[in-house]
């Protein structure tokens, strides 16, 4: 599995070194500290997996667009600090989580640009592992200062005990609003995504205690409010919210706070 990780950070590397010309690109390096809520905390640690508790991790981010279309990337280590196997509080294990999103235009369609879409988002966690990959069509939304990234795509999963498999569709957006307020530079933004037709391998969920069959819709994403402090510093807060995701059947959600160093 370690060498499925590798790959992957490598993968996002070499995305960085391809000859397109740009025109915009970012990259930055953030710590952030993730609050789940009592209630769900205190649903999902009935257990009998999916125990939530709130932890602190480090992110390396970047991206780079132009007429070419976007990529974007994500380096997650969670729990920094901590051993990758506690025995005594699994919850607090350190972990991996990554994500890859490709997007290359392929062409016009009533003045929209039709987009070539593909992610890859893995996760690792003390030899379990789960990884979603999705292939489809995009375009690009613009109203004045907000814009949208919708997408629609195929969905397969390759998760522990299960392997890779078709595991239905995914549709979502990712959105973001410029503004400025008080004399200052905040940003507004939101990434959703809603996985259908999902099959029964997985779907096998935690509730209260018990193992059930989550339904075959899901729902996972995030909101937030970001303050531009200046070029370097960037700091927020997210709302954090899942549905009949992240290994537990029903709703679950968390703030999350960031603070983000901007090369």
């Amino acid at each position: 599995m370690k060498t499925r990780n590798l790959f992957l950070a490598l993968s996002l590397a070499s995305c960085s070194t391809l000859a397109l010309a740009d025109d915009w690109s970012f990259v930055d390096a953030n710590i952030n500290r993730l609050e789940w809520s009592s209630p769900t905390i205190n649903r999902t640690n009935k257990g009998p997996f999916g125990q939530k508790r709130s932890f602190t991790y480090l992110e390396l981010e970047g991206g780079r667009g132009g007429d070419w279309g976007d990529l974007y990337g994500f380096l997650d280590l969670e729990n920094p600090l901590k051993k990758e196997n506690n025995t005594d509080d699994n919850r607090m294990d350190r972990r991996t989580a990554a994500k890859a999103v490709a997007r290359f235009k392929l062409t016009d369609l009533g003045g929209l640009p039709v987009m070539l879409y593909s992610h890859v988002y893995d996760f690792r966690d003390n030899g379990f592992y789960d990884q979603n990959r999705v292939l489809g069509l995009g375009t690009n939304l613009t109203f004045g200062k907000l814009w949208i990234h919708p997408f629609l795509g195929v969905h397969q999963e390759l998760k522990a005990g299960v392997g890779a498999q078709f595991n239905g569709g995914m549709g979502g957006y990712t959105l973001g609003y410029n503004f400025d307020a008080f004399g200052q530079s905040f940003t507004l933004s939101q990434w959703h995504e809603t996985e259908f037709g999902r099959k029964s391998q997985y779907l096998q969920m935690a509730e209260a205690g018990n193992v059930v069959t989550a339904g075959k819709t899901a729902q996972n994403g995030a909101v937030s409010l970001w303050w531009n402090v200046n070029k370097q510093v960037t700091t927020g807060v997210s709302y954090r919210y899942a549905h009949n995701k992240l290994g537990v059947s029903g709703y679950e959600n968390a703030m999350i706070y960031t603070l983000k160093y901007n090369f």
